[in-house]
């Protein structure tokens, strides 16, 4: 007589459900087949009835034939019946020992030998068909030996519903510890979270993870389904259920979502029948919630049990300290990205300052240039004339950082092109003033021009909102701010505006010192400012621009200490070193290397 037997180990039976009370017996058991037809499904009408969302109402059969053979027939299951681990297509002749799986469940089919166990196992008639469920392992040559079940059935007033057994759940829980320990990308994180979930619970349906955005707002990281859906399809999650859980940091189970008074007002609840669900709060190692994993089924009452809720807890505050360490570990990765981004930024930036000193008939000029924040929008240049004057700017873009580096960047090519094509130097700002101003960029840019000619004892000098140059006269060794009262607005403020040129004296031995407000309002640890007073006295007790300079820079360093940069640096001393009657017009500007050993700070000299 042929049967389907279950293995020593399996504890759990299933049969029609109008017979199944009292039908569970512990122990390993055999089920004849008499039937001309048995079939197996979710359907009440089925011999077998097993509850679970993986099987179809009407999953498969197995048929007698007229010369007691017996074929397994798959039903158009959606997800498949399984003959020794193919798919099985159409129907197929079963053979002693043949394994059939429908979803976790294997039977195992007996042609007329008894198994050594059978005769100490317990046999129970469903309507007439003896029929037996098997579930083991699903790996080569299992049966060679004996396997704990995967599943097994429960019974209940609905039917027989699918749990795993307590063996599956802790291999489930070790896996995610094993896969998922040295695992450091969300994406990989996530999806292995929920296909272990899936097998700690056979009866689930969905699978999600939601997770707060920056903004506060819910968004879902990964979805999963035990049906195959559309990519397309809109998956609808009740935000009630994961705000709950994410605000008081407790897990939910419920028996009957949809009759549950706490969540009587989702209608996303009632829009997918969802029947059974089990919800966790997600967080990190200091206790923070930041979002939560759900199971839910749609396939009858009570698809989890009480202690289902401790379980996904569990899982869920494992999978949360993963999440938060995939996390930090794309934040670091997007932290270097940043950083490499930032170091060409810094290069490029380094690129629009002068590479090398200005090499000018009669002048010594020397300077130095730091950035508060790696890159700054401090800005200041040595700009060749068609006429043979040579234009140098200071200038001080609002605030600091990538975007005032990049607003200077467009200042730096602006102002060349203006004063290429306008001789007069107040016409070419004004100029300059009307193109950066209808970039309508919310920034503005206090800007200093200061022309001198090798052939004439005088600069011309353009004020745009900036701090006037400071001027030591060698001769009398007074301290003047040519321009102060002639300044205009800054530009980009607005179009249309008017600047005037000044025009200064400047004999041999002269300084001039122009600088942006990094130098004169640099802070110390007290918000003292380094002052303007500082940066005269300097001047008129030094002679040399390059010790004027240098004493600056070191007064100023000195002074800010241990303090944070409060903002760029950037300072330009001009000598006058012969009159101009021995000057010769020069037909170039010499252009040397210079080695900066710091990216932060350029000082050609």
């Amino acid at each position: 007589m042929a049967f389907l037997s279950t293995s020593p180990n399996s504890s759990a039976l299933a049969g029609h459900a109008d017979a199944a009370a009292g039908a569970l017996n512990s122990g390993p058991q055999r089920f004849e087949l008499t039937e001309q037809e048995t079939s197996i499904g979710r359907h009440p009408d089925c011999h077998v009835v097993v509850d679970a969302g993986a099987v179809s109402r009407f999953h498969a059969k197995v048929v007698r034939e007229k010369n007691d053979q017996f074929r397994v027939v798959d039903l158009g299951s959606r997800n498949g019946t399984f003959l020794n681990g193919g798919k099985l297509s159409g129907d197929q002749v079963l053979r002693e020992g043949d394994r059939i799986r429908i979803s976790d469940i294997e039977l195992v089919f007996h042609a007329d030998a008894v198994p050594e166990f059978a005769a100490r196992g317990a046999e129970v008639s469903f309507s007439g068909t003896n029929f037996g469920i098997v579930m083991v392992d699903d790996e080569p040559d299992s049966s060679s030996r004996v396997v704990a079940p995967q599943v097994e059935f429960e019974k209940s007033g609905d039917g027989l519903k699918m749990r795993a057994t307590p063996e599956a759940k802790l291999e489930a829980l070790l896996k995610i510890n094993r896969n998922l320990s040295n695992t450091l990308s969300l994406d990989e994180v996530l999806p292995k979270i929920l296909d272990s979930l899936f097998a700690i619970f056979p009866s689930a349906d969905r699978g999600f993870i939601v997770m707060e955005a920056a903004d506060g707002q819910l968004r879902t990281r990964w979805v999963k389904t035990r049906q195959s859906r559309d990519e397309t399809e809109t998956v609808r999650i009740s935000r009630t259920i994961i705000r709950r859980v994410i605000s008081t940091g407790e897990a939910i189970l419920s028996f009957d979502a949809m009759e549950d008074a706490r969540f009587n007002s989702s209608e996303s609840i009632a829009d997918f029948s969802i029947k059974s669900m089990i919800c966790a709060p997600l967080g990190d190692g200091d206790g923070k919630m930041f979002g939560a994993i759900q199971i839910d089924s749609t396939q009858g009452r009570g698809q989890f049990a009480e202690e289902d809720i401790d379980l996904l807890s569990g899982v869920a505050a494992q999978a949360g300290i993963l999440i938060s360490n995939a996390q930090m570990h794309e934040q670091a990765l997007q932290q270097r990205e940043v950083q490499q981004d930032l170091k060409l930024a810094i290069e490029v930036q380094k690129a629009f300052l002068p590479q090398a000193p200005l090499d000018w008939p009669g002048y010594q000029v020397d300077s130095f240039y730091k950035a508060a924040n790696h890159i700054g929008g401090d800005y200041f240049d040595y700009i060749r004339l068609p006429d043979g004057r040579v234009g140098i700017v200071v200038a001080d873009v609002v605030g600091h950082g990538v975007a005032a580096a990049m607003f200077m960047a467009k200042l730096s090519a602006e102002t060349r092109f203006c004063l290429a094509g306008q001789p007069d130097v107040a016409l070419a700002i004004e100029k300059l003033n009307d193109r950066m101003s209808v970039l309508e960029v919310e920034r503005f840019i206090t800007f200093l021009l200061v022309v001198i000619d090798p052939a004439s004892d005088s600069v011309t000098i353009v004020n745009a909102g900036h701090m006037p140059p400071i001027v030591r006269s060698a001769s009398t060794g007074e301290i003047s701010e040519p321009g102060a009262e002639e300044s205009g607005l800054p530009i980009a403020i607005d179009t249309g505006m008017d600047y005037e040129a000044v025009t200064c004296k400047i004999d041999a031995g002269d300084i001039l010192v122009l600088y942006t407000d990094g130098i004169n309002e640099a802070m110390d640890a007290k918000d003292n400012e380094f002052g303007i007073e500082a940066i005269r006295k300097i001047v008129a007790e030094y002679k040399d621009s390059g010790e004027i300079k240098d004493q600056i820079v070191k007064a100023v360093l000195e002074h800010v200490g241990d303090a944070p940069p409060f903002d760029d640096m950037c300072l330009v001393v001009v000598h006058r070193t012969q009159p101009a009657g021995v000057q010769q017009s020069p037909e170039t500007i010499a252009v040397a290397e210079t080695v900066d050993q710091n990216p932060m700070e350029t000082s050609p000299s």
